[in-house]
């Protein structure tokens, strides 16, 4: 990498660091103690939008002062985001594996923030948890730490993007690897909705369940999530009318 823009730790807590080629659309925008914030330019579509670089801290108190500082100035921000790095804090109780439960209430800080800011979750493949303390038998701790929230505007300029939970190496944290265009395979054509399925009884059955499914997340991510899950049932539903005719 030729170019590298650094927060230094305090003692042995903290510190940060983003590298890039040259030949990359990259600006430095600022930094603080907990994030690196870098402009980004894609050549290809012409789309300019933000990228923080986020390790949060471990103590609750800092971590939700921390969360109001970004809110405060992404209601400023008129670009595309993407926050991406270790949150130090998971979204739901699944998220962790061994050591103690976490209760409902110690997960509304991060939920609402995520919720405030009205961002998609890319969700991942590979290993679900981000983080281990390394330690064995029952000792064992797993979390969802790292993850990649995205802007609404963003996740329809990149629909395909895709997140990879990396193995860790050299550490008790796994890489992230975001794909912004992953390559395209040949299958069906695009599914289209048609609005005769509505009248269709099974059809309009789907159609309905899939509305009605309790999703977490914001509000955004529940709309992607039903929107994805109707079309799948959709897809099913006509496939056995089509059996069976």
């Amino acid at each position: 990498m030729d170019c590298v823009q650094i927060v230094d730790p305090i003692g042995i807590v903290g510190g940060l660091a983003v590298l890039w080629k040259r030949d990359l659309a990259v600006r430095f925008i600022r930094s603080s103690s907990f994030f690196i914030e870098m402009e980004i330019k894609d050549d290809d579509s012409n789309h300019v939008w933000r990228l923080i670089n986020l390790y949060a801290s471990s103590t609750d108190s800092v971590r939700k002062s921390q969360w109001e500082e970004l809110i405060g100035y992404w209601k400023q921000c008129s670009e595309d985001w993407v926050v991406w790095g270790d949150f130090n804090d998971i979204l739901w109780a699944d998220e962790k594996q061994g050591g103690r439960t976490r209760e409902a209430w110690s997960l509304k800080a991060f939920g609402d923030f995520v919720t405030e800011l009205e961002a998609v979750d890319l969700g991942y493949s590979g290993y679900p948890f981000t983080w281990t303390n390394r330690r064995g038998g029952d000792g064992m701790v797993k979390e969802r730490l790292d993850r990649v929230l995205v802007s609404p505007g963003w996740r329809l300029q990149y629909d395909r993007a895709k997140v990879q939970n990396l193995f860790a190496v050299g550490s008790d944290h796994a890489a992230l690897l975001v794909d912004t265009n992953p390559p395209k395979f040949s299958g069906p054509r695009q599914f289209r909705f048609d609005k005769r399925w509505v009248d269709d009884p099974d059809c309009y059955d789907v159609i309905c369940k899939g509305w009605q499914e309790t999703i977490r997340g914001s509000n955004m991510f529940k709309v992607f999530s039903k929107v994805r899950n109707t079309r799948r049932e959709l897809q099913t539903e006509l496939q056995c009318q089509k059996e069976n005719k």
